[in-house]
């Protein structure tokens, strides 16, 4: 089974995670956290996250932030199951290379941490909600000072340009159009030694997969389908199944009045931002279960597709699969 395995960013605790994982809703994941106690430069977390790697299962790589320059070395050497590699928010070099000089002077200064209050307007954007600022602390907190310096210092002397071109797997790049931590160079760096890499563009912070996670899921699973399902020889997640016997004698049973009212109750589930489609579908049977009780998610799915048909929704990532797209209502309505 094809996996998702996530490298996080500067804190390696992994937590910050949560969003992603939820809107992921069920689809495999695994996260490889760094030690949070032990000062180390590129090499040796690259050399850690190879001893975590699946053995077994085939796997997308993504790389948020720090942990750019490790999955871009991992995957220049095709280990065994690897299919795809994304980038998230990061960079193949130091990204802010005037700044180089002073590596070797941050790994020697005394550890210390930076209120997260301080950090937010680099990371959030304006967009952090009090669940984030909590996690975010919470999980810098349980890394060492020294730790981060180290992870900084290392930074400002990475240089992994030469490997990309080494690199035979898809690679996605997902960009936050209003990261004030990575520039713009440095997405541009990577496309021009990767002309092929496909990027998906986000009108969001630096913490791209905290703020938007239901969108960042929506394009990486188009990426996945167009990409390494073709790679594999064949989905591991298959698409909403079609209607058996015994739901399609249910569903031919229902009433004009019933198939307006299902409509009517998606539209309300469905709001101004993205919601994905399987929730709207859970949502609509659980207000429907007693009215209209019986009728398969699969339908609510199709009835779904029916609402973006007549331009009543607007949707985003494959439609057949309820799992991994998601709905919302015209803007300007």
């Amino acid at each position: 089974m094809t996996r998702l395995v996530l490298l996080p960013g500067l804190d390696g605790t992994g937590e910050l995670f949560a969003p992603f994982i939820e809107a992921l809703g069920g689809f495999p994941a695994q996260i490889i956290a760094y030690p949070p106690d032990r000062a180390m430069g590129y090499a040796e977390h690259e050399a850690y996250a190879r001893s975590q790697l699946p053995r077994e299962d085939d796997y997308v790589l993504l790389a948020e932030s720090f942990s750019g320059p490790i999955g871009i070395a991992i995957a220049a050497t095709a280990p065994p199951g690897l299919k795809a590699l994304i980038l998230c928010a990061t960079f193949a070099a130091n990204p802010l290379p005037v700044f180089g000089p002073f590596s070797r002077l941050l790994g020697a200064l005394p550890a210390a941490r930076v209120p997260p209050q301080l950090a937010a307007p680099w990371l959030y954007g304006g967009r952090a909600t009090p669940e984030l600022r909590r996690a975010h602390g919470e999980a810098m907190a349980r890394v060492a000072p020294a730790v981060i310096n180290a992870r900084a210092a290392a930074i400002l002397k990475v240089d992994q340009r030469a490997l990309l071109r080494r690199i035979t797997i898809p690679i996605m790049y997902l960009r936050a159009a209003k990261d004030r931590l990575i520039p713009a160079l440095a997405c541009r760096v990577i496309q021009q030694l990767r002309p092929d890499m496909e990027i998906a563009e986000f009108d969001a912070p630096h913490f791209l997969l905290q703020t938007e996670p239901h969108r960042c899921v929506a394009a990486i699973m188009s990426f996945m389908h167009r990409n390494v399902d073709e790679l594999i020889g064949a989905a591991d997640h298959e698409p909403d199944p079609p209607l058996d016997v015994g739901q399609s004698l249910r569903v031919s049973k229902l009433t004009q009045a019933e198939l307006q009212e299902m409509d009517r109750q998606l539209l309300a589930q469905a709001s101004a931002s993205w919601r994905k489609v399987a929730r709207i579908v859970a949502t609509t049977i659980r207000e429907l279960r007693e009215s209209i009780p019986g009728v398969p998610d699969t339908y609510y799915a199709q009835r779904v597709q029916n609402l973006v048909a007549l331009g009543k929704l607007e949707s985003q990532g494959n439609l057949a699969y309820m799992r991994f797209s998601e709905v919302r209502l015209p803007q300007g309505e």
